[in-house]
């Protein structure tokens, strides 16, 4: 049953992610009077507060109160979206207040969502559950991007969130399928864990996997720049919708592989190739943003960095049930890494503003030169972790 909640939940929230990923980004382009700016501003305190979330809420987490606090996670996620239908063109004018709630629902939602992930879900059977869960994702992102687009000709941004708003109350119904695991309760030990990653070379570099990962593809600098390359190339949310779904149909193929036929043996293999054509792929667009090129990257994109985040998080979420972290560091290891993930999100937006200030928007695609950087020394990482 608690695989099921979560199971479907995780769903839900990647159909929900679609619509905010590419198409929320669009709407909010637009009523910017197409600026990269405050687009930039607002996810600099969207990942700021994110990183707030989580630290607000670590003594809860070793308390074992996970299951509300990921309850209210889903509650703030229902409240960002009716802040959406409220504002509607005026969110520009209120871009703290709703960074700040949708910041604060994404630390609330995500912190107790890893640690349950891990709990729940064997380090055995993770390969294929992660494989189920990302296919089925990769399904619903080749169907819902053309709905989307479709109905956004037709519809308004407002009147397709209402159903967004209802998504979110169908996974705060399914959380109740969650159980808590009711353990000792421990005292926060920050300085325990940031001992043990001097001294484990594994968890040393899962950490630096966490900065690598969030200037890329973890909702990092380089999805942001990618999607306005989109817009500019492919104009209108129905073209947007039919690029989205053959993409996550590359993607579907790549994570059935993934589920059904790579073997752990052949992981370092394949990262280091992957590494190097996304490397490849990212500075060419960045020097040469032309259509071409950006409908490379987007190859690369949906095989290669796919994969890539696939056996991160195989490895990273099985790490941290080793016997170091399993029983008493656990929370310790998942605050750390996603504060990381915060600064390092926060950090790519920061340099998408000084590019904007100082040279001007024409010049955002050489940025992706650092995360192509970052994609070849995460996957030569992610290689080196037992």
């Amino acid at each position: 049953m608690e695989k099921k909640a979560i199971f479907f939940i995780s769903v839900l929230k990647k159909i929900a992610d679609v619509y905010f990923n590419t198409f929320f980004v669009f709407y909010f382009f637009k009523i910017a009077n197409y600026e990269v700016l405050p687009v930039a501003k607002y996810y600099i305190i969207l990942y700021f507060f994110t990183g707030l979330g989580f630290f607000l809420i670590r003594s809860a987490m070793k308390k074992n109160r996970k299951v509300p606090y990921f309850r209210i996670g889903i509650s703030l996620q229902a409240l960002y979206i009716t802040l959406i239908l409220l504002l509607k063109e005026n969110i520009v004018d209120h871009i703290i207040l709703v960074g700040l709630m949708n910041g604060m629902a994404d630390g609330f939602y995500y912190y107790p969502k890893n640690i349950l992930d891990s709990e729940k879900i064997s380090n055995e059977g993770r390969q294929k559950y992660s494989g189920i869960v990302n296919t089925i994702n990769k399904v619903s992102g080749i169907i819902i991007p053309v709905i989307l687009g479709v109905a956004l000709t037709f519809l308004s941004y407002v009147q397709v969130g209402k159903i967004f708003f209802c998504i979110y109350v169908i996974m705060f119904i399914l959380s109740f399928g969650i159980k808590e695991d009711y353990k000792p309760v421990n005292k926060f030990k920050l300085k325990e864990y940031l001992k043990l990653i001097r001294q484990s070379d594994d968890i040393k570099r899962a950490t630096i996997v966490s900065f690598m990962s969030g200037l890329t593809y973890s909702s990092g600098v380089m999805g942001l720049i990618i999607t306005l390359l989109k817009i500019n190339c492919f104009k209108t949310n129905l073209n947007l919708g039919f690029v989205d779904s053959a993409c996550a149909g590359l993607s579907l193929m790549v994570c059935v592989l993934f589920a059904l036929k790579i073997k752990e043996r052949h992981f370092k293999k394949i990262l280091w190739v992957s590494g190097i054509l996304s490397i490849s792929s990212l500075c060419l667009l960045g020097i040469a943003p032309g259509v071409g090129f950006l409908v490379f990257y987007l190859f690369v994109r949906y095989s290669c960095v796919e994969i890539i985040n696939l056996i991160s998080q195989n490895k990273v979420v099985n790490l941290s049930n080793v016997k170091e972290l399993k029983n008493e560091l656990k929370v310790e290891y998942y605050l750390i890494r996603d504060l990381i993930y915060a600064f390092s999100r926060c950090t790519g937006y920061l340099l998408l503003i000084l590019v904007c200030v100082f040279f001007g928007m024409d010049y955002i695609s050489y940025l992706l030169i650092i995360p192509g950087i970052s994609l070849l020394l995460e996957s030569l990482l992610v290689s080196r972790i037992s």
